[in-house]
């Protein structure tokens, strides 16, 4: 069988369908999860194998990027939320503020660009960190992999002084090209036991096939 990935639809969202797109091309059974029916009872966030965060404008982006949505995965549905603890979870631009704000990596925050204003780079540079034995990553340590940056509350910050994150880094920007001015060139962040990963840019929109493809492939052989 196939493993199977929800994707969570919130009013906003917008970016499930090529997320959908490249999950289904690596060969996983997908599934849009919308809120509504979460809330109802009609549907589980837990009922899969994976689950995908995608980005999009949550709730309008109201309170602050992800706010909204955080509150609501880490209140009312958070008993479906914990049961991915021991299984794959991506969370891709406002998908990954969604996750901060929802607690999934400790204490770190994604502010307001730098620049003030909304990047859009179609040919962003990434380089995979080194040491992260994360599955999303397997075989990826040390490449530079370009896909789009589109972001406007990206810039990763994080307290120095934390005794022991809850996090560990997966992506960097290059030194001379960080859009949005992100701690330390940070890019893209898994939990501690590397299961949950959370980027702002955009992989599954990246022009080659084996970029566009990486991460997702990766997170399906894992959760088979």
């Amino acid at each position: 069988m196939k493993p199977r990935v929800n994707i969570l639809y919130l009013p906003g969202t917008n970016c499930h369908v090529e997320t959908q797109r490249i999950f289904k091309r690596v060969g996983a059974d997908t599934r849009l999860i919308f809120t509504t029916d979460i809330v109802a009872g009609v549907s589980r966030l837990d009922s899969a194998d994976l689950l995908c965060l995608p980005g999009g404008f949550a709730f309008g982006d109201h309170l602050g990027a992800g706010n909204v949505a955080g509150v609501l995965l880490r209140t009312m549905l958070a008993d479906q939320l914990v049961a991915f603890a021991d299984r794959p979870v991506i969370a891709i631009c406002n998908g990954f503020q969604i996750a901060v704000c929802a607690g999934l990596f400790g204490d770190v925050e994604l502010r307001a660009n730098l620049s003030g204003t909304f990047v859009n780079r179609p040919h962003q540079e990434h380089i995979v960190a080194d040491g992260n034995d994360s599955p999303w990553l397997a075989g990826l340590a040390g490449q530079h992999l370009v896909f789009p940056c589109a972001h406007g509350e990206g810039r990763f910050f994080y307290r120095k002084s934390e005794p022991q994150p809850a996090w560990q880094v997966a992506l960097r920007y290059p030194e001379s090209s960080n859009p949005d001015g992100s701690l330390d060139n940070i890019a893209g962040i898994t939990s501690s036991n590397g299961l949950v990963f959370g980027l702002m840019d955009h992989p599954e929109r990246a022009l080659d096939d084996e970029t566009r493809q990486g991460f997702f492939e990766n997170g399906v052989k894992s959760a088979l």
